[in-house]
């Protein structure tokens, strides 16, 4: 989203709570000018990937994204701002509300925490201005694909839907002395002995993603979402793919700039880089004319 508003000649705002960081209060992870200006444990490992990617976006975490807003507005001048896990976070009056669907939850099986995921009612989806169906399987059936739909229709019949799937783009190395590696093929894992190494909330996307490419690992490590990895774990965990006779290590891109890694280690682990692939027509929020006419107002 942040990359087709950019283009579109917008200044945009990413605001975040930073979940899992270890700094309080307000940061100011990156102000448009290029690199982040904070390091991964104060900015926390999503907006700090954030950061990295889209420079020209001004990144902001704080637990008060009214707080953050202001500032993004006042000091930094944005005339888009995207909240990075917002939906219930009410005080912001929004011009979209857009809310990701994992295509493996299915409604009539949703839960509230601790039961499940929901963190309020499914009724809430009908303040949805839009929802993507997100990780619909290579070749699901349309059929499935359109009853997941219908029920979500159901829940929110004013809502937009888009249906899409986030695919292996490439692989991206470690970045040392603040530089990344230079991007290589998928086809460099084809009969490599790899071992894979994740902290993400569902490891079992990442083992999918991996068997997809057709990598079947020698050794898997999983560790809990948004995992700090300590000194003696790293050394640990070099000692077990030395072990393991692996040729690569391979993680996720959240994983990656968690590590630190000996630069004998960096030179073999390398991150799968997903990008979004639209099944359905690209949702009418992220094209260039509405963008414009909707946000000119604000410069």
């Amino acid at each position: 989203m942040a990359e087709r508003l950019s283009s579109a000649g917008l200044k945009v705002a990413i605001l975040s709570r930073g979940y899992g960081r270890k700094s309080k209060g307000l940061q100011v992870v990156a102000d448009g000018s290029g690199s982040p200006l904070v390091s991964v444990e104060e900015a926390g490992d999503e907006p700090y990937l954030i950061a990295q990617a889209l420079p020209e976006a001004v990144v902001i975490v704080c637990s008060s994204r009214l707080e953050s807003a202001q500032l993004a507005v006042r000091q930094f001048g944005v005339q888009v701002i995207i909240l990075d896990d917002g939906f219930q976070h009410i005080k912001l009056r929004r011009d979209f509300d857009v809310v990701l669907w994992d295509y493996n939850d299915k409604p009539d099986k949703a839960m509230l925490v601790p039961s499940g995921r929901l963190r309020e009612p499914l009724s809430g989806l009908n303040r949805a201005s839009d929802i993507v169906i997100t990780k619909v399987p290579e070749g699901e059936e349309q059929i499935e694909v359109d009853r997941l739909r219908d029920q979500l229709l159901q829940l929110a019949p004013k809502a937009n839907i888009y249906t899409c799937r986030f695919a292996p783009a490439y692989l991206t190395g470690y970045a040392q002395a603040g530089q990344l590696a230079q991007p290589l093929k998928l086809t460099e894992l084809a009969g490599k002995k790899v071992y894979s190494l994740c902290a993400i909330a569902r490891p079992e996307g990442f083992a999918k993603v991996l068997a997809e490419l057709g990598v079947v690992p020698v050794r898997q490590r999983q560790f809990s979402d948004h995992h700090w990895f300590s000194p003696a774990q790293m050394s640990e965990i070099e000692a077990d793919f030395i072990a393991s006779g692996a040729d690569l290590l391979v993680t996720t891109e959240k994983d990656l700039v968690r590590m630190t890694l000996s630069p004998g280690m960096a030179a073999k682990t390398w991150a799968v880089v997903l990008k979004c692939q639209w099944i359905s027509a690209a949702p009418t929020f992220l094209l260039d004319p509405m963008l414009k006419a909707k946000f000119s107002q604000y410069d």
